[in-house]
């Protein structure tokens, strides 16, 4: 069924006054002035903007436009993926890369006229053909793209119109030959020709009317000043632009979240800096957050870590920012055109990451110097067992802590005497937890027994965590985190 509410126009040149009517510009038809394209935007449309994201990686898509809520896809160069930016209502998107006023200006006034004119389109197709598509995704124009306008569909045909429209709000014609004029009068003299003033011209123009030099180059050709059409080229027209913007992280990704052990383990084993900022020691898992093991941070009791009060205000100060983004799990696409729409019907899914953002790095750092304080003088010792029952000679062990730290057997206690016996690594990893090493006394202790945990075995890996990732937990605490990633409980649970 044909959409009756797709909109044909004839002239464009009277459809960009139509505009201007509609909009409260009327006498800028007439009279040269400045198109308040923004205020438009934000006070006579209600739009909210947002350019504080990117678009693509690439620069090939300008500008966005939601005509109800719904989630963009927008890119995170700190992850250098796409994620979502979900919007509660009618949002213009322009590209942060955009930095120079004229494109943004006419990137505004593209999506501006989407608005006016398109939006009735995506309604009825919503509402008459349950339609699930909710926005326009606006490319950077392609010269070399299908010119033959009788197969474009319905949104392709709406992307030229807001194109070839949005220029021509901005610089009506009326006003603008106007202006050129009176640019000419202004450079021109009896003994030199206007054209040798068109690059004057051409500037003046952008600036007046705050678009691209390109930009004005373009409308003055089709205008008739045939003599600006050398200017058109974009290497021919450069614009003054602003100090670039550092690309940075999305806003749409939700930093400072809380994570569960098991989910931190998974990013563990993925995330080299993760894994090296983690073994460093000095953290424990507490409410959520990893958080340096210092007393301003951190309390503990019989059971558990807790943050302290000036953490939680204080969360960037002395913890690892993992964060949440939404990822597009699915695409559903039904014509060639649609990878130029939003849909309502992309699924999304949370993912949480570690990112080597400024807040990870300075924690890292600042791990570092926390990890001096607390190492243990090394001492030379011949077997683990040695070093092992230093520990526990020097903590008061007997029998029955023995057996209620490490859930291993009494007949093991016995074996831990004997500086020669050999011990496999769950069994000494069980003393360890008991003990409460950290991480660099296990390593020392499976050093000395001739083993070491290695990368990619998920059940060495896991037992390594519970000196870096869990530092400080109980045995029982430690066996439900391994039963949760599938790894052998600790302890021979012989109580005889």
């Amino acid at each position: 069924m044909e959409n009756p509410f797709f909109y044909y126009v004839d002239d464009f040149e009277e459809e960009a006054e139509a505009f201007l009517k509609k909009y409260k510009c009327a006498d800028a038809i007439e009279n040269p002035r400045r198109i308040p394209i923004r205020e438009i935007a934000t006070r006579l449309m209600s739009l909210d903007i947002v350019e504080s994201e990117y678009l693509s990686p690439d620069d090939s898509t300008q500008g966005a436009i939601a005509f109800s809520k719904g989630t963009i896809e927008v890119y995170d160069w700190s992850s250098e993926e796409y994620t979502g930016y979900y919007v509660s209502g009618p949002t213009i998107f322009v590209d942060a890369d955009i930095i120079n006023t004229g494109r943004i200006n006419n990137t505004l006034a593209h999506e501006c006229y989407h608005w006016w004119r398109h939006r009735n389109y995506f309604n009825y197709k919503r509402i008459h053909d349950n339609s699930v598509e909710f926005g326009i995704r606006c490319n950077r124009y392609d010269s070399n793209s299908n010119q033959d306008r009788g197969k474009w569909s319905d949104v392709e045909r709406m992307e030229w119109q807001a194109r070839t429209i949005a220029p021509k709000i901005l610089m009506p014609r009326k006003a603008t030959k106007k202006k050129i004029e009176a640019l000419y009068a202004k450079f021109s003299t009896m003994n030199d020709s206007r054209p040798a003033h068109t690059k004057q011209v051409i500037a003046e123009l952008s600036d007046f009317f705050a678009v691209s030099k390109q930009s004005a180059a373009i409308r003055m050709t089709e205008l008739g000043y045939d003599d600006a059409a050398r200017f058109t080229d974009p290497s021919r027209t450069t614009n003054e632009t602003s100090k670039p913007r550092e690309r940075s992280a999305s806003k749409a990704t939700r930093h400072q979240r809380p994570i569960t052990v098991e989910d931190a383990f998974k990013l563990y084993l993925e995330n080299e800096s993760l894994r090296e900022t983690i073994d460093t020691g000095v953290f424990c898992f507490a409410d959520g957050y990893f958080v340096l093991r210092d007393s301003t941070y951190v309390q503990s009791d019989s059971t558990a870590h807790h943050l302290t009060d000036y953490a939680k205000t204080h969360l960037a100060e002395c913890t690892l920012d993992f964060s949440v983004r939404l990822v597009a799990e699915q695409y559903l696409i039904h014509d060639a055109s649609s990878y130029m729409m939003y849909r309502s019907d992309t699924i999304f899914k949370e993912e949480k990451s570690f990112d080597a953002n400024t807040q990870n790095t300075e924690i890292y750092n600042k791990a570092r110097d926390f990890e001096k304080k607390f190492q243990r003088a090394a001492a030379t010792h011949k077997t683990a067992n040695e070093l092992l029952w230093e520990y526990m000679s020097n903590d008061h062990w007997n029998t029955t802590i023995f057996i209620e730290r490490t859930n291993l057997g009494p007949m093991d206690y016995t074996r831990v005497q004997k500086p020669e016996h050999r011990f496999k690594m769950p069994a000494l990893v069980a003393m360890g937890v008991g003990l409460g090493l950290d991480l660099q006394e296990m390593e020392e202790v499976l050093s000395l027994a001739g083993l070491s945990f290695k990368k990619g075995d998920h059940e060495q890996q896991a037992y390594k965590y519970l000196f870096s990732g869990m530092y400080g937990h109980s045995i029982e605490e430690y066996n439900e985190f391994l039963e949760e990633v599938g790894v052998t409980t600790l302890g021979t649970h012989e109580r005889s």
